[in-house]
């Protein structure tokens, strides 16, 4: 079965008091590592489609990184042998990080740190929410968000986070966009994401990336980032998120909303919602 929201958010996904940048992560066991479920399948033969498609930009990688990214490879076989899934085949003949993502639902990345830092090696990110692989390959932690608002407010806190997990630790984190439709790669080029809405709630997808973050044991100076890609209607997940989304959308700062290309209509799903709490308060009110 496809995976609920709670089931791959089993916590609050906005923070208390309104929006912020924040890392948030969260311990996890090596079992939890990667999702599998009924769109297994379907996920991988978009991944194909993809890599025949849009190749240069969904994956990218720079000399010296196949050595740990095939420790990488060695996680996925195992994984994969566990759950009696087949192998992906031709590991010889491609990038160890292509031939990993090939057999998972979820994108990969491979960090290595140097003396300038942590900095992106590898990549096959066939599913991306407005993003380029192929134009971050090679850059640090700081210059791949470099087109985040406000980054610089918790970039201190994620270079220290890296440098501090232990090799073998393995920690998770939520990402959300609202967008307009269900397709799992959204291009650079394409902002994906109405710029007027008439009904929100129906209109809207809630589209959740279940990042997870693995320091490499063998090569401990590198690190796996994993991107699951979820979304459901937003109407399916209301029950979960209306109060954490409505005072988000009304605390988000005008560059981040513009950003997440929100601003034009973030206001009209906040009211939304907040009509729809206080209706349901009545209807409390009137069954007591």
């Amino acid at each position: 079965m496809p995976h609920t929201f709670t089931e791959v958010i089993p916590i609050s996904l906005f923070a208390k008091g309104g929006f912020r940048w924040r890392l948030a992560t969260r311990g996890l066991a090596p079992e939890g590592w990667l999702q599998f479920d009924d769109a297994y399948r379907t996920y991988l033969a978009e991944k194909h489609r993809v890599l025949r498609a849009h190749r240069a930009d969904a994956l990218a990688f720079v000399p010296g990184s196949e050595e740990p990214a095939a420790e990488i490879a060695d996680l996925v076989a195992a994984e994969l042998t566990e759950r009696e899934l087949p192998l992906p085949p031709d590991r010889a003949a491609q990038h160890p990080l292509e031939w990993s993502a090939r057999g998972v639902q979820e994108d990969l990345c491979l960090l290595e740190r140097g003396a300038a830092g942590w900095r992106l090696t590898a990549a096959a990110v066939c599913f991306p929410t407005r993003w380029s692989p192929a134009d971050k390959i090679g850059l640090g932690l700081r210059a791949i968000h470099d087109p985040v608002p406000r980054y610089e407010d918790i970039a201190d806190t994620v270079d220290r986070f890296f440098d501090r997990l232990r090799p073998g630790s393995l920690v998770w984190r939520p990402n959300w966009s609202l967008v307009g439709d269900d397709r799992l790669r959204l291009p650079v080029e394409d902002r994906q994401a109405p710029t007027a809405v008439l009904d929100p709630i129906d209109e809207l997808w809630m589209r959740v990336e279940r990042q997870t973050i693995r320091r490499l044991v063998d090569h401990p100076d590198a690190a796996v980032f994993t991107i699951r890609v979820h979304r459901w209607p937003l109407i399916d997940v209301l029950d979960s998120v209306d109060a954490g989304l409505e005072e988000e959308l009304r605390t988000m700062p005008i560059d981040v909303a513009a950003y997440k290309n929100i601003d034009e209509w973030r206001g009209h799903l906040a009211t939304v919602l907040e009509n729809r709490s206080r209706a349901e308060r009545r209807a409390e009110r009137r069954a007591e």
